[in-house]
């Protein structure tokens, strides 16, 4: 035996409770041979490639590259960027082990689990005080009290209300699930699930939990089955003042063999309506942060400024998400999210025309550019970049950009959405609508503004009623746009009065309008058929232009 197996794993592990390489290595070896795991060798790679790397002292160099490249076959030239295979077969891998420990694992003196946002295993003896997590070499461990600032959130295990002790694995297994989804969601903290199964069946106060982990809120929620229908219900809580402030019902046919899509679909519209950029916990807390002054805000509700910007585009709230994003950029220059949003806020006011404040078009590129430098795996710094490369008519970039952007989170709702809607305005209609479709239906909080690519397809096909029922949707009447959409739709239709009333509310809100149409047109329709089709349609609404 070596001496690395004879000792407690170093780096910080000076209790005697500390599992020893030898007793990480015989658990190993107990879960590679479980049902979870015997029949998956790509499982088995994964969890003994991160272990052996993990007790060898290496498990700085455990990255998704790494991993794919040496445990999964993947070839030299793989890209996760491009590829997302090692997060999912990552959040397959935990879901396993907890599999395991709810099962055959649940008397083994050593737990091995894989927190999430990252491929390095914690190591633990259960009969630790609090179970806490031992450090493992070359990892730098923090306390959950240590953890960055911004909206904060765990996940309860669902209580089992069928009276049957084996919907205890699928109950688990879900709320697992919601972690993993809500995980996806980067400007959110999440607890990792392990950390909350101590509350599994224990009455518990919210004020206390939120200070005993450090978060705002929870989400907790119990299960029944009646015949072979399973009713779930989720609750989110805060834990400021013990409220709920969201709850829904899902009910589905238990099927046997659809266990894990099941938790997956409901996991995955749970997440997207508390987590997206316009889920509740971002509203909610986008309501406390409108009540302060722009100066005072810290960097997340200035993020949360400019969300609220995008959503109701006034030259108002544009101008307190420009003035508190310049200021988290100088307070925390490391922040590629707020670079990148600072970014978009330039070009915005270059093609929208917000407000007479400075900001020159050519500073966007550079701010949008240095957010990616700094978080190259933030989904909204890749859609940013995405729309650098929309705005600069640079399609096959875009085309690019907007790939990585969608693997990194597939089901957010806003995110996904507004990459489709990209798409479609590009021209890629098909795909585009498909997709912002979804988005629109995993959270109806999405702007109005989303609906002007449904109105292009349909206006472009020459559709204009169903064009005109687009534009209706827009409801937004203080953006030049809304009326826009609607007069051009108007005119072609023949309908006069009701066009040139439409006119007369895009030059009350936008007075230059027509000496500058088919510049602010052309930002959007890349098409020039379409442009000119608007334009025309404009003219037969009787706006001179």
């Amino acid at each position: 035996m070596s001496a690395e197996d004879s000792n407690p794993l170093p780096s910080g592990c000076g209790t005697k409770f500390s599992p020893t390489g030898e007793s990480v290595r015989q658990e190993l070896e107990k879960i590679l041979a479980s049902p979870q795991f015997v029949n998956s060798p790509i499982l088995q790679n994964f969890l003994r490639y991160i272990v052996e790397k993990t007790l060898a002292g290496e498990s700085s160099s455990l990255k998704a590259y790494s991993v794919a490249t040496e445990a999964l076959g993947k070839e030299v030239d793989f890209d996760p960027n491009l590829d997302p295979a090692v997060r999912i077969l990552a959040g397959r891998l935990r879901r396993a082990l907890a599999h395991y420990y709810q099962e055959l694992g649940k008397s083994d003196a050593v737990f091995i689990d894989v927190p999430l946002g990252a491929y390095v295993p914690g190591f633990r003896s259960l009969s630790q005080t609090e179970g806490v997590a031992v450090a493992n070499p070359g990892v730098r461990q923090e306390s959950i009290l240590a953890l960055p600032s911004g909206p904060s959130v765990a996940v309860l295990p669902l209580v089992n209300l069928t009276g049957d002790g084996r919907q205890e694995f699928f109950a688990d297994g879900l709320a697992e699930e919601i972690t993993n989804e809500l995980a996806r969601y980067q400007d959110l903290r999440v607890i990792g699930f392990q950390s909350t199964l101590r509350y599994k069946n224990v009455k518990h106060d919210a004020w206390e939990m939120g200070r005993d982990l450090n978060i705002r809120f929870f989400l907790e929620g119990s299960i029944r089955k009646e015949a072979r229908l399973i009713k779930i219900t989720v609750r989110l809580v805060d834990t400021l003042n013990g409220l709920q402030v969201w709850g829904d019902q899902y009910q589905r046919q238990l099927k046997p063999d659809k266990l894990i899509a099941l938790q997956e679909e409901i996991a995955q519209k749970v997440a997207a309506k508390i987590g997206g950029e316009y889920g509740i916990i971002p509203r909610n807390l986008s309501k406390e942060s409108r009540k302060k002054p722009p100066e005072s805000l810290d960097t997340y509700e200035a993020i949360l400024w400019c969300y609220h910007h995008f959503a109701d585009l006034t030259p108002e709230s544009f101008e307190a998400a420009l003035r508190a994003l310049e200021q988290a950029v100088t307070r925390e220059p490391e922040c590629g999210l707020a670079w990148s949003l600072l970014g978009i806020l330039y070009f915005n006011n270059y093609i929208l025309q917000f407000s007479p404040l400075k900001t020159p078009v050519e500073k966007a590129p550079v701010f949008i550019t240095k957010g990616v430098a700094l978080d190259s795996q933030n989904q909204t710094v890749r859609a940013s970049m995405a729309f650098l490369q929309f705005f600069l008519n640079e399609r096959d970039l875009f085309l690019v950009e907007a790939e990585k952007a969608l693997v990194l989170n597939p089901q957010s709702p806003f995110l996904s959405g507004y990459l489709g809607w990209l798409l479609a305005l590009y021209g890629e209609w098909d795909r585009g609508l498909t997709i912002l479709g979804k988005g629109m239906e995993l959270n109806p909080h999405c702007p109005g503004w989303f609906h002007m690519a449904p109105y292009f397809y349909f206006y472009h096909q020459g559709r204009y009623l169903e064009a005109l029922q687009e534009a209706h949707q827009f409801q937004m009447t203080q953006f030049f746009w809304d009326p826009l959409l609607r007069a051009a739709a108007l005119g072609q239709l023949g309908r006069n009065q009701e066009a040139a009333k439409a006119v007369e509310e895009l030059l009350a809100v936008k007075p230059d309008f027509p000496s500058q149409a088919r510049f602010l047109i052309g930002c959007f329709a890349k098409s020039p058929y379409l442009v000119e089709g608007l334009l025309e349609g404009l003219r037969l609404a009787g706006l001179k232009i």
